[in-house]
Parts: structure tokens; C-alpha cells; sequence
């Protein structure tokens, strides 16, 4: 909760930067302060109203570029934070691997080449995140896994 003699201050300027024939003579900072409280709590009161439309409301699936760009983007953050688990890894815990991540792990490459984020340079995460219907059909690849294929 804010200070309430930051409000005072932010009311008393906002009084002084106003003209004062324009507003009604009860229009304090006290008074405006007030007026802004009441509307704020009718505001809340009328959460009923939108929450009553969101129950009625049919929910539909994101598009599919939308999610596209949402797991690129948490994948980005959590290679921000540390390198990704490693293909072996991945592949034991029971998640598919693209054919991409595939070649890789088949490959005698080292641990950083296994823990990279290959979706960053791959065109299907340029297509998916761009194109609703876009023309990929790599098995295990999760950009076509969001285009319901």
C-alpha cells in the first residue's frame, strides 16, 4: 500500500497544475483523493460482471503461433538461466527428440553441442511462430506438435 502522504502530494499537485475554475469549489485534494477511492472501489464491484461473461464465455485454443512463440520464449529464459539438459538426458526421460536433436545425439559431440537449443536456428520455429498452418511435419518436433498435426 502507498504512502498516504505520498498521495496528499500527488493530489496537491495535481490541484495546483489545474485550473481552478474548471473544478467545483468542494475539489480538495482531500476531495479528489475520495472521489478517486469511491470510483476505484465501484470498479471492483463490477468484477462480478466480467467474471459472470468469462463463465459463460466458450474458451478457444490459442493459435498455434502464439504458442510457438510462447515456448520459444520460455526456452530462451531457461537457457538464460543455465545450460538446457542434454540430448541423452532428455531422450531417457521419455521425451521424443526431432530428427534435428537426433543426428546430434547420435553424433560424438560434446556436452555444451548436447545441451544447445537447436529450435533457436531450426526454420520450423521460424514458420511456427509465424504461420498458423505452417508446412513442417518433423516427427517429434514440438512447432508441429502446436499446429495439431
Amino acid at each position: 500500500m502507498s504512502n498516504p502522504r505520498d498521495d496528499d502530494a500527488l493530489f496537491e499537485r495535481l490541484a495546483a497544475e489545474s485550473n481552478p475554475s474548471e473544478l467545483p469549489p468542494e475539489s480538495s485534494p482531500a476531495g479528489l483523493r475520495n472521489k478517486l477511492y469511491a470510483s476505484l472501489a465501484a470498479r471492483q464491484r463490477d468484477d462480478g460482471a466480467f467474471e459472470t461473461l468469462a463463465a459463460v464465455t466458450t474458451r478457444e485454443a490459442a493459435m498455434p503461433s502464439l504458442k510457438s512463440r510462447i515456448y520459444s520464449a520460455l526456452l530462451a529464459r531457461q537457457a538464460e538461466s543455465g545450460p538446457l539438459l542434454a540430448l541423452p538426458a532428455v531422450k531417457a526421460g521419455g521425451r521424443g527428440l526431432c530428427v534435428f536433436e537426433h543426428l546430434v545425439r547420435i553424433t560424438s559431440v560434446g556436452e555444451k553441442l548436447q545441451s544447445f537449443n537447436y529450435c533457436r536456428i531450426c526454420h520450423a520455429r521460424v514458420l511456427g511462430e509465424r504461420m498458423n498452418h505452417a508446412p513442417i511435419y518433423w516427427p517429434q518436433c514440438p512447432y508441429v506438435r502446436f499446429q495439431g498435426r
